[in-house]
């Protein structure tokens, strides 16, 4: 005979992951763990935390089973717990263009608008680099880049982007992207470059989306 409690354990136990991914912070933080592991220290960094608020959140993800945690020597580094758990994110950010106005609006106003947005999609952009007449940017921080990029991507981290520029060549297309749709990073890096006379487009995909589609990355 079926035992309820046992059923209702396992609503409880997914109203557990809804509770972890209810809260903005800890989305931003999965968000960036899907770009490759990080320590705590730097997970508040980048999502202007203390590190106490930051482990706070971190053990609410771990909890859940949405992240896995490593001591290595003085630091903890956090990743994804599962393939699937990236996934997750993808669908739920997706999701919420489809059925929030509110984000709908901000998409199709600030980042969709951008007129130097490149159309092409992921197999386009697979399918083309075979014949390779195109520089292909990953403006991503150097740690990420390391751990998987786009294939024949060049690492140039954001912050570097007007030093190294003078390696790159302006009579060649070139398409950059860094975090994802709404990347500010991606969004004023690109039109950096549109103004200093390079033919740069910013493409709508990263390494997540790249990853969950099946396509190959390339990793240093």
């Amino acid at each position: 005979m079926l035992d309820k409690r046992k059923q209702a354990s396992i609503y409880q136990c997914l109203a557990n992951v809804g509770g972890a991914l209810s809260n903005p912070q800890r989305l931003k933080m999965l968000s960036l763990l899907c770009q490759g592991e990080k320590p705590i220290d730097e997970l508040a960094r980048l999502t202007g935390q203390s590190i106490a608020s930051a482990s706070a959140h971190v053990k609410v993800l771990r909890n859940s089973n949405l992240i896995a945690t490593e001591k290595r020597g003085r630091s903890m580094y956090c990743s994804v717990a599962d393939q699937q758990v990236a996934d997750l994110w993808l669908k739920m950010r997706d999701l919420g263009e489809v059925i929030v106005p509110e984000i709908r609006e901000v998409m199709r106003e600030e980042f969709d608008a951008d007129e130097s947005l490149s159309g092409m999609t992921m197999a386009e952009l697979n399918e083309k680099l075979e014949r390779g007449r195109f520089t292909l940017l990953d403006l991503r921080p150097t740690s990420e880049y390391d751990q998987g990029h786009l294939p024949k991507a060049r690492s140039v981290p954001f912050d570097e982007l007007a030093d190294l520029s003078g390696r790159l060549p302006k009579a060649l297309p070139m398409y950059v992207y860094c975090r994802g749709p709404f990347c500010a990073a991606a969004f004023a890096g690109n039109h950096w470059l549109v103004d200093n006379q390079f033919k740069s487009q910013r493409l709508r995909f990263s390494v997540p989306e790249w990853k969950a589609a099946g396509l190959p990355l390339e990793a240093n």
